[in-house]
């Protein structure tokens, strides 16, 4: 379109661009650290009942005969099917009663049992707290455990659809710094939340300001940057995000306390807060708003941030190249508008539900890493290094292959990766299984995020993000909870995001166009008109007479 005719004048990768990605570079990548974060702070430990005569000095002490500790464990837990000591059960020893000489010959299988009534021990060998240590929550209450995972995605979702509407509304530039003031807010006290309710409410503010900040950065950066450099900058900002996993990985081994953890990777958030105040805002959002003279003030300061002089930047002919542009964007339209706008909502359906289907494969499996194994820190810097070496090769797959080539093929894969999983026992077989399917998912997500702003016209992008980010969170917030199925069928979780996988490749296939190497629209009229004309001349091509006349 005109824009993406205007941008060269001023620089469409010049020293502005690359200011503007090194700005967010490093606040990404502790903002990605959130996402994975409770793979550590909720990390469930080895764990058993307290016992009065083995967890008690003084008890211990009175204990006759020559008992070792082994023996009065063996007395004190029952063990489960598979020979280990049971998590949530002990028998019951009325408290203070001593035990007899012949205490090891008693046939224990008769004792009464008892939950455990006095708290937990945890194994802290590996970390020496989390959320699950701190609020026991265990046996009875573990499914607590993935509250605080689906909370903070829907904060997240809320987020989405609240700052994607004030954006489109107010400006891009005028949501950063609010969110990015709430996220080192939010981030920073849930390192010292007293109760695990608190915790929770500061997780779903933390998500809530985490979208308004990925989203700011996201639409901002690719609105100035043309449709030759904009895959190059979807897979930085990836990038970027997944070196968060790394980089809480890599913590993880020195930081075995949750809440330091926590704060470590929080307080830094502060200073990125001052970074939003100079970036400038998105010209293509002030051209569609009619906002021109701003807009020329604007490029004039990227132009010369960038060391690009072109004197005919002037308001005159910034009008002559968007005059279409501002006539089209006279219309207004409401949410409800937009579905019924038979293009637009198809586009909105159809990349809501592949956003969904990419968050729920993505955190079900990464959130998930105990189940593939012990070693939960060389888990998390595997997986993190395998969905950075996938993301960088993306970008050499975008430039070669279609944007809906690359959704079909990645989705269809990562279902066919992920189903043996579901059948293979615990292992290295699971585990390459898993991660060959995150990988593949890992590629569609930034090729995604460029598919869909290719798609949606500038004029309601960020409204129409807000509902494709819906999908993907929903997704997000669906994913823990899928997994809690695995209590009941083993197999069940992998089978459904096999299922879903293959599903929306086909959805994808069908129903989108593709976009590669074509400008983005700027009104809704653009994409609407263009698929009536492309409707119409199918129709002419199909049609015998018509090919008769012409010849």
């Amino acid at each position: 379109m005109a824009f993406e005719d205007l941008l060269p004048k001023v620089g469409d990768i010049g020293r502005f661009q690359i200011l503007q990605v090194i700005c967010f570079a490093i606040s990404l990548i502790f903002i990605g650290s959130h996402y994975l974060i409770e793979n550590f702070t909720a990390f469930v430990p080895e764990h058993r009942c307290w016992v009065h005569f083995l967890d008690n000095t003084s008890d211990l002490l009175n204990v006759g005969g020559n008992l070792n500790f082994s023996s009065l464990l063996k007395l004190s837990i029952p063990l489960d099917s598979n020979g280990k000591v049971e998590r949530c059960r002990r028998f019951f020893w009325p408290q203070g009663q001593p035990l007899g000489p012949n205490v090891t010959g008693q046939n224990l299988s008769q004792l009464e049992m008892e939950p455990c009534v006095d708290g937990w021990v945890y194994d802290q060998s590996l970390f020496t707290s989390s959320i699950v240590t701190e609020w026991d929550l265990v046996c009875d209450s573990q499914t607590l455990k993935s509250l605080p995972q689906s909370i903070f995605f829907a904060g997240i979702l809320v987020g989405y659809l609240i700052w994607g509407y004030f954006s489109d509304r107010f400006g891009r530039k005028p949501m950063l710094p609010p969110s990015f003031l709430m996220l080192a807010v939010s981030s920073t006290g849930a390192a010292f939340a007293q109760s695990f309710p608190v915790y929770c409410c500061l997780r779903f503010l933390l998500g809530f300001s985490i979208s308004g900040a990925t989203l700011g950065i996201g639409i901002l950066v690719l609105e100035w940057t043309t449709s030759q450099h904009r895959p190059l900058v979807a897979v930085m900002y990836s990038v970027f995000l997944n070196l968060g996993q790394l980089f809480i990985g890599v913590l993880s081994y020195d930081i075995q306390e949750w809440r330091k953890l926590q704060l470590v990777v929080s307080a830094p958030l502060f200073a990125f807060f001052l970074t939003t105040w100079w970036l400038p805002e998105s010209a293509r959002w002030l051209i569609v708003h009619k906002k021109y003279d701003d807009a020329l003030k604007v490029l004039r300061k990227v132009a010369k941030n960038s060391g690009v002089k072109d004197k005919t930047l002037t308001v005159e002919a910034l009008r002559s190249t968007v005059e279409m542009e501002l006539v089209e964007a006279e219309t207004h339209y409401t949410t409800l508008d937009l579905v019924r706008l038979p293009v637009l909502r198809t586009r909105i359906l159809c990349m809501s539900f592949a956003g969904f289907t990419t968050n729920v494969l993505y955190y079900g499996l990464s959130l998930d890493l105990q189940n593939l194994g012990s070693n939960i820190q060389m888990l998390q810097l595997l997986l993190g290094v395998s969905v950075f070496l996938s993301r960088v090769g993306g970008l050499f797959i975008m430039n070669r292959l279609g944007r809906r080539t690359i959704a079909v093929a990645c989705l269809l894969l990562a279902g066919l990766f992920i189903l043996p999983s579901a059948f293979l026992p615990q292992g290295i077989l699971r585990v390459v299984s898993a991660i060959l399917g995150i990988s593949c998912i890992a590629i569609s997500i930034p090729s995604n995020t460029v598919y869909s702003v290719e798609l949606l016209p500038t004029e309601v992008r960020n409204t129409c993000l807000g509902f494709i980010f819906l999908g993907e969170q929903i997704g997000s917030v669906l994913a823990p909870l899928v997994n809690t199925l695995r209590h009941n069928i083993p197999a069940l979780p992998q089978i459904i995001f096999a299922i879903i996988a293959i599903t929306t490749s086909f959805v994808v296939f069908f129903f989108l166009p593709e976009t590669k190497n074509k400008p983005m629209p700027d009104t809704i009229q653009e994409i609407e008109c263009r698929h009536s004309r492309e409707e119409a001349r199918r129709r002419d091509e199909d049609d015998p007479a018509v090919k008769i006349s012409q010849f």
